[in-house]
């Protein structure tokens, strides 16, 4: 029995512990969503719930490169990419600066993740995504 009450203590003091020294990474908004469409020159991420946004305002990430998604996809490293915060209404203001991180993965994987940076004057925007596959029909390649 003193074993039981004393295994429960330690649990007890540990989860303190934890709480003490990661208590921001508890608080930390969740990921963002949506979707990505690959191009022949690249792919576009559309994202919706980024932190420091309104429910209204989506972000969207274009990636453009000489290869076509199918064959190359970055990863593990920044890119720099076009970025614009778009509102429901359709009207959109592009960024001052954006980059783009992707995690490991392969260029037919239906899921995508990784982090953004973006700036749009003095908001800076950052964060991790977490988006679907979704073929865009808009872009053609020839």
């Amino acid at each position: 029995m003193p074993t039981r009450i004393a295994s429960f203590v330690l649990q007890l003091a540990l989860v303190a512990v934890l709480l003490q020294a990661c208590p921001s990474t508890l608080l930390e908004a969740s990921d963002a969503s949506g979707r990505f469409s690959p191009h022949c020159d690249g792919a576009s991420f559309y994202l919706s719930q980024v932190d420091g946004l309104s429910s209204e305002q989506k972000l969207n990430l274009n990636m453009r490169h000489n290869l076509s998604w199918r064959i190359y996809r970055p990863q593990g490293v920044w890119a720099d990419v076009y970025a614009e915060r778009c509102t429901s209404a359709g009207q959109c203001e592009a960024a001052t600066h954006a980059r783009i991180w992707l995690d490991k993965g392969k260029p037919t994987d239906k899921r995508v993740s990784g982090k953004y940076e973006v700036d749009f004057g003095e908001q800076h925007l950052r964060g991790n995504f977490l988006v679907r596959y979704r073929e865009d029909k808009t872009w053609r390649c020839q």
